[in-house]
């Protein structure tokens, strides 16, 4: 039993469960290898090893709270599900179509992934594609939309920043393999199903303020 495991731990390893079992509820997925910006490369995340030597004990305590914990070794990802698909995080429109844009660009780059399975982009690239689906009205994002997408994602250890700041534009981003749980393939087409409601919402909405403005005209 997890909880007869989990009595056998010392001190210092219970208290390091009580910390991995709290960032994972705080960041729902764990990542065997991280961008240490400090070496400006790819490491292995010791957290993860950790994660690994409790799993079992970790898997029993969050099917007790209703949460199901999974690893997958290819990729080398550890995250939970909620068992009533609740507990969702409420991403902003803007950090939707970020995601959608980030998880078509993985895509596309999936067959010169590196050995980290890790596919690098930067924020023009992102914005780009963003106009490519019509998303943006007048072409133009918000540094503050922008910032607040790229920080969200991190959060979730669905990106990383590895060079320039979060505010610098074209700041170099790594997509990690988070995002294929994110998304997975089964929900590719639902994706593109809401990139295209989004899309006709942005037309409406350059077509609204359109007339506004040519009404204004009239009255003067």
């Amino acid at each position: 039993m997890w909880m007869e495991e989990y009595e056998a731990l010392n001190a210092t390893e219970k208290s390091e469960f009580r910390r991995l079992a709290n960032a994972l509820l705080s960041r729902t997925y764990l990542l065997r290898n991280v961008y240490d910006d400090q070496k400006k490369m790819m490491d292995l995340n010791s957290d993860y090893r950790t994660a690994r030597r409790f799993f079992t004990i970790l898997q029993g305590y969050f099917s007790l709270a209703g949460w199901d914990m999974y690893r997958d070794e290819e990729y080398g990802v550890i995250y939970l599900r909620n068992q009533q698909g609740s507990n969702r995080a409420r991403f902003s429109a803007f950090t939707t179509m970020f995601l959608y844009m980030l998880r078509l660009i993985y895509e596309e780059n999936r067959q010169q992934v590196e050995l980290h399975h890790d596919v690098r982009t930067d924020t023009f690239a992102v914005i780009h594609k963003m106009n490519a689906f019509g998303l943006l009205k007048d072409g133009r994002s918000t540094a503050k939309d922008r910032l607040e997408a790229q920080k969200t994602l991190a959060r979730y250890q669905v990106i990383a920043k590895i060079d320039g700041g979060w505010k610098t534009d074209g700041n170099k981003l790594l997509i990690y393999p988070t995002i294929l749980f994110f998304l997975p393939n089964s929900e590719i087409d639902a994706m593109i199903r809401q990139l295209q409601e989004m899309r006709k919402q942005s037309q409406q909405d350059t077509s609204d303020e359109e007339m506004m403005s040519e009404e204004g005209e009239e009255s003067l």
